[in-house]
Formats: structure tokens, C-alpha cells, sequence
């Protein structure tokens, strides 16, 4: 998904040298290549809890492949458009497509394990789609080489919708539902993945809309906390991610083609930290609050390098920082987030809500790192580093609220990390 989602921003710079691009070819504005990728972000954000919920009244295999099917049919559609109207249209319809498959699979793994036992699930699934961005600013490296018939951009929405496709077929088939369907698991079996689960987990029998957990979710000032945190940090953080090959070229050392190269090593270096991360937090070596607090003061101080230092270098390596801390920050904190709402349709609810609030990354973080800002992009980043400092403060209290930003272990802890232990093993 990530691919798909990405490709707009490797595109926006796709062979501008020989006139080809696709702000040239479309006759963009800088503010309707803002609006081009924000577009994106209002169908998905508003459509997220409806489509997390239809996992659970449909089946997760149906819902997910029907996401990735649909998405990349309309992604090899782009390729096609000739204005800039075709092209706003095609990016409305593919966050239509696309909403719900984050929050998706993670109300799908809460089917199938303890809050607890997300962490590292998390980040894995969030690393790949960290890759993402790796393999998007090499597949934009080597389409720019193929500009010729048609033009690189056009080859790349194509070359990135077709493997959506395929797998989401075979997600049909592939994908198991719920334990008590699960075709794996002897009846032994399923009863003991289902047993293992609190009784606040989200489950195949319970109903798919409980009007009273909805009350009761709103009434939660974590809901409020949480929801705060992923608003800011959407911004604050994940803004840049939509611009970054943009950002990269406007350093001024590099050409259109090796700045999609260059934002490769920020997904790679994310894909690694978030990995690590997610391992410490699951093994209970580290707490996910102070984790998520210390990567977003370290992103404050990648930006602050930004806005003081001019050495190109020095920028380019704080770009890179704070693109891996940036991206690390919501799957630390995901299975928290899951663990604070109680009951199958709060947990969806929650999860989808939560989800869409982040969707602001694409609908304000091209605002404020328009390319009238650049090339310093000094208003950008004070933006985010006051945006950044908030969420700090909220996730600070999200975990205070929980009571669970000490240090100490009980004895019921550890005894809650062994069986962790022995059952990841």
C-alpha cells in the first residue's frame, strides 16, 4: 500500500530536467500538486472507521483483498489521465479504495493476540510498508531511464498498481479469518488462541456495532489523548515524508533522478529502527511511552539542525533521522492504543478513528511544505517542531492516564513476560 501511496511524491520530480514531468505534462500550479496529493486524504480518513468495521461484519480476507484489488486498479489508472482534473478524480477514488486496510489488519491481528503481543507484529507491518519508500525511489530511479512512449511517471503508476492486484487475489484465498474459523487449528487449538485473549478483545461472536461501547470509548479521556498524539505527529512528523524526494532535490547537490535515489536510505534506515524498536518494547526492555517520547524529541532536533545548519550534508543526514524517528513513532504505540479500548466495536471504532486522524500527514503536511517554503523550508519546520513538542506532551499523558509510565516491574510482570516469552518462541 505504501508503494502506492508514496509514488505521487517519487513522481513529482520524475524527469523534470527533460520536461516531462508530471506537473509540466498536467500544467500544475505548486498549489494543485498540494491539493493533488491532500485529495487523497479526505476519502481515506473519513472512510477508515466504516471500512475497519466491515472486517469484522464481512470476513478480513474478502475486506483486505477487495482494499488491495481495487486500489490497484485504480492506481494503473492514473497512469491515463490527461488533466488535472482527471488526475484529482482518480486520487479521490483510490482513498475511497484504499481506507481502511491499516487500521484493518490491525483490528485483524487483535482477533488473534494479546495488546501485549502487538508491538513487534506492528512494527514489522509497518516497516514493510517503511520499505515502501525504498523500493518506490528505485523503481522512480529506473522508470526515469524509460521515458519515451510514454512518459516515466506513466510507467510507474503502472508498474506499482499491478502487484496490488495480484496479491489481493490472493488474499482471497490465502488470508485466514478468525480462530474460530481458522481451517489450521484443530477445535483444541482455537480454543486456546481464544482463551489466551482478555475479555475486553475483539471477537467473532460478539456484535459487530454495541452502541454502548461507543458512549463509553468518547467518554475516555484517552481517547482524546491518543487521538491528539496521532493528530500532531501526522503533521509534525509524517508531513515531510509526502514532499521528501521534493525536499531532497531542493538541497541543491543532486539531480531529479538520484533524489528519488537519495530517499531510499531514510525508508531503509526506518525499517531498521522500527524492527528494534518494536522487538525492546515487546520484550518489555523498554517502555513504549519514553520510546515515543524520545523519538519525537529527537525528530525536534533533526528539524532544529535543519533550520540552523546549512551545511548540505549535515541537512541531508537530519532529513534521514528524522524520516526513520518520524515513521517509528505510531506502531510503538499502536498496541497501546488498542489495549485502552475495551470491547469488539469500541476496538474498531477506536482503531479506525485513530487511523484517520493520521491521514492529516497527506491532507495539511503538503500545506506546510509547499514549495514556496523551500528551499529552507523555515516556516515548515518550526511548524512541525511546535506541533511535534504537543504531541509529547499528549503521549506523556496518554501513558499517565493508563498509569503506565513507571519504571518498576511487579512480579506479575515478569511472570506476563515469561509466557510472552515462551509463546513468541
Amino acid at each position: 500500500m505504501r508503494i502506492d501511496v508514496n509514488n505521487i511524491s517519487n513522481a513529482a520530480i520524475l524527469n523534470e530536467e527533460q520536461g516531462d514531468d508530471i506537473k509540466t505534462q498536467l500544467g500544475l500550479t505548486a498549489q494543485d500538486w498540494a491539493w493533488a496529493i491532500a485529495c487523497f486524504y479526505y476519502p481515506y480518513g473519513f472512510l477508515e472507521p466504516f471500512s475497519t468495521m466491515l472486517i469484522k461484519s464481512t470476513t478480513p480476507s474478502f475486506w483486505i483483498g477487495r482494499i488491495m484489488v481495487t486500489w490497484g486498479i485504480i492506481v494503473c489508472c492514473i497512469a491515463t489521465v490527461q488533466n488535472y482534473a482527471g488526475l484529482i478524480s482518480t486520487r479521490v477514488l483510490l482513498g475511497a479504495a484504499e481506507a481502511g486496510y491499516y487500521p484493518g489488519v490491525i483490528y485483524y491481528l487483535a482477533f488473534w493476540f494479546k495488546p501485549e503481543e502487538l508491538a513487534l507484529r506492528v512494527a514489522i507491518f509497518y516497516s514493510f510498508g517503511q520499505v515502501s519508500g525504498f523500493v518506490g525511489g528505485f523503481l522512480a530511479y529506473a522508470v526515469s531511464f524509460a521515458d519515451g512512449v510514454l512518459p516515466g511517471w506513466r510507467w510507474l503508476f503502472i508498474i506499482e498498481g499491478i502487484p496490488a492486484i495480484l496479491m489481493g487475489i490472493a488474499t482471497f484465498f490465502i488470508l485466514p479469518d478468525f480462530p474460530q474459523t481458522a481451517k489450521f487449528l484443530h477445535d483444541k487449538e482455537q480454543a486456546i488462541v481464544i482463551q489466551r485473549l482478555s475479555e475486553d478483545a475483539p471477537t467473532k461472536v460478539a456484535k459487530t456495532w454495541d452502541r454502548r461501547q461507543v458512549v463509553e470509548l468518547f467518554l475516555d479521556p484517552t481517547f482524546w489523548t491518543f487521538s491528539a498524539t496521532w493528530f500532531c505527529h501526522a503533521i509534525g512528523g509524517f508531513g515531510l515524508s509526502y514532499v521528501l524526494p521534493t525536499v531532497i532535490y531542493d538541497l541543491g547537490f543532486t539531480t531529479t533522478a538520484l533524489s528519488n535515489v537519495l530517499s531510499m536510505p531514510p525508508s531503509l534506515a526506518a525499517f531498521v529502527l522500527l524492527n528494534i524498536l518494536g522487538w525492546l518494547v515487546q520484550m518489555r526492555k523498554w517502555n513504549p511511552y519514553w520510546v515515543a517520547i524520545g523519538l519525537e524529541v529527537v525528530n525536534i532536533i533533526c528539524y532544529v539542525l535543519l533550520l540552523t545548519v546549512d551545511a548540505v550534508a549535515v541537512r541531508y543526514l537530519a532529513l534521514l533521522v528524522s524520516t526513520a524517528t518520524a515513521g517509528s513513532v505510531y506502531p510503538i504505540l499502536w498496541s497501546n492504543r488498542v489495549k485502552a479500548a475495551h470491547g469488539t466495536t469500541a476496538a474498531g471504532i477506536a482503531i479506525g478513528i485513530t487511523n484517520a486522524l493520521a491521514q492529516f500527514s497527506g491532507i495539511l503536511g503538503p500545506q506546510v511544505f509547499l514549495s514556496i517554503y523551500g528551499p529552507t523550508y523555515r516556516v515548515s519546520f518550526i511548524v512541525c517542531v511546535g506541533l511535534l513538542a504537543a504531541a509529547v506532551v499528549f503521549i506523556a499523558t496518554s501513558g499517565a492516564l493508563l498509569g503506565e509510565l513507571g519504571f518498576r516491574r511487579t512480579e506479575d510482570t515478569v511472570i506476563e513476560d515469561k509466557e510472552n516469552s515462551l509463546y513468541s518462541s
